[in-house]
């Protein structure tokens, strides 16, 4: 991970001859980034990407403080301009300002932040977005739920009037069990429960590993932000355990705000062993040939697309636990 680096000083010339410290930040980069920032930020397919360009600016300069004041300040404007044009008035403008302020200065921070351990900068990062999130979606400028309600009120009418028999896709819709309004608190139970928590980890690591990976084509210089060395904190198990028997002792006595909060720790606690079981994953495939590995990762993607996912993810989930005992990545010796 880079350092923060407040200022990258470069020497220069005066007229004397003596040399001189000036501060040199690339500062068109970071303007042109924060720009394409919030062009995929209002670009369909582009928009879950739209902070990839700012980690980008932040490799190459060194700098998150500038990176972060840049890209907020130039989301302010674009606010101000669509609040005026009309665009934006239901939303709310202080709202959207305060939510892209925030998700900004997160993955700004993970990025060039240096007084924490990049894993503690994920979690609490990620509790910071997943707070904002679920404030915002819940406000009543953006009536999230109400769409979401629209939804599947649509998706329930168009099925009963096609006369839809398919099993698999009645199954996956759920429309046998579940009415409309029990699918929207199904959808409040989890986000609250995890679902913005899991969302924010995944929109920060995806955007972070896709900066480092354009800055090692385009400048062709080295970004390993691979998973290999990654390990969970210490003492992750204990925490994993306690939020467990926390969830099932408050859903037997109906503790409602004991259980969200044991469910986000269960989820960061998930999260992290994940994280540590791909690692695993990733240095038994770099042990392997490359025809090997390209087949594994074929095999990979088609099984992340296909409903046994959550069977993978679980699977790595416990090979990241069974990891602190076994340690999978000591190289065996004779």
């Amino acid at each position: 991970m880079p350092q923060e680096e407040e200022a990258v000083t470069a020497p220069a010339q005066t007229a004397g001859g003596r040399s001189i410290q000036k501060p040199y930040i690339p500062l068109v980069m970071i303007f042109i980034c924060a720009g394409l920032s919030i062009l995929f930020m209002n670009t369909g397919l582009l928009s879950f990407f739209y902070l990839a360009p700012l980690g980008y600016a932040i490799i190459l300069s060194g700098s998150f403080i500038h990176t972060f004041a840049i890209a907020v300040s130039a989301g302010i404007v674009f606010n101000i301009i669509k609040f005026i044009a009309g665009s934006n008035a239901g939303a709310g403008l202080m709202l959207n300002i305060i939510y892209f302020s925030v998700i900004i200065l997160c993955f700004t921070w993970i990025m060039g932040g240096k007084r924490f351990r990049t894993a503690y900068r994920f979690v609490l990062a990620s509790i910071a977005g997943a707070v904002i999130s679920i404030i915002f979606i819940n406000s009543p400028q953006v009536k999230f739920y109400e769409y979401f309600h629209e939804i599947a009120e649509t998706i329930f009418s168009n099925s009963n009037e096609s006369g839809l028999q398919d099993e698999r896709i009645i199954g996956i819709l759920s429309m046998r069990n579940f009415s409309p309004e029990q699918m929207v608190e199904m959808a409040k139970s989890f986000v609250l429960r995890g679902g913005a928590l899991i969302s924010m980890f995944f929109l920060f690591f995806i955007n972070r590993q896709i900066a480092g990976v354009v800055v090692s084509i385009v400048k062709r210089q080295k970004r390993d932000f691979s998973l290999i060395p990654f390990s969970a904190p210490a003492n992750t198990i204990w925490v994993l355990s306690g939020a467990i028997a926390t969830i099932l002792l408050t859903s037997m006595f109906k503790i409602e705000i004991f259980n969200i909060f044991a469910w986000n720790v269960f989820t960061v606690c998930a999260v992290v062993f994940l994280a540590q079981g791909a690692g695993v994953l990733m240095y038994w495939l770099s042990m392997r040939s490359n025809v090997l590995r390209l087949v594994i990762n074929v095999l990979l993607v088609v099984i992340l697309f296909s409903p046994f996912n959550i069977f993978a993810v679980a699977a790595l989930v416990i090979i990241g636990v069974a990891d602190i005992w076994v340690s999978f990545r000591v190289p065996k010796s004779a």
